[in-house]
């Protein structure tokens, strides 16, 4: 269970993904990585697996080293809401709570890393 109050005043990345989803597997090392990268930042990630089963949830969590939150949407109804079409799929939330970006496909380090820093850098300005 993941407590929207803990995200406040964080940059969100929210992926939706599945562990049979082949994309989803190459790309999950680079965020565990950049994940750990951020772990002194004001940064959260949080997974969102879809149409999955716990245990292969599980066992993906523990081949990839995987740190941040999952959930599981056992049924797609939270991947529907957000207007998820692939997977995997990030959505971006910014520190004041608004979704503020999409990314469709898999990411590579220095995108999600570029991504994360204007966030911070946009919010750090503003206040």
């Amino acid at each position: 269970i993941i407590d929207s109050q803990s995200l406040h005043g964080h940059v969100v990345m929210l992926d939706f993904w599945s562990s049979w989803c082949a994309p989803c597997r190459a790309e999950a090392p680079t965020l565990s990585k950049v994940y750990k990268h951020c772990s002194t930042e004001p940064v959260q990630f949080v997974g969102v697996s879809i149409w999955d089963i716990e245990s292969d949830v599980k066992n993906f969590h523990e081949q990839f080293d995987i740190s941040y939150p999952v959930s599981i949407d056992q049924n797609g109804k939270l991947a529907v809401e957000y207007g998820i079409k692939g997977i995997p799929e990030k959505l971006f939330i910014d520190q004041e709570g608004n979704l503020v970006r999409k990314f469709v496909g898999p990411m590579d380090e220095l995108t999600l890393i570029s991504i994360i820093d204007s966030l911070l850098t946009s919010e750090d300005i503003e206040k």
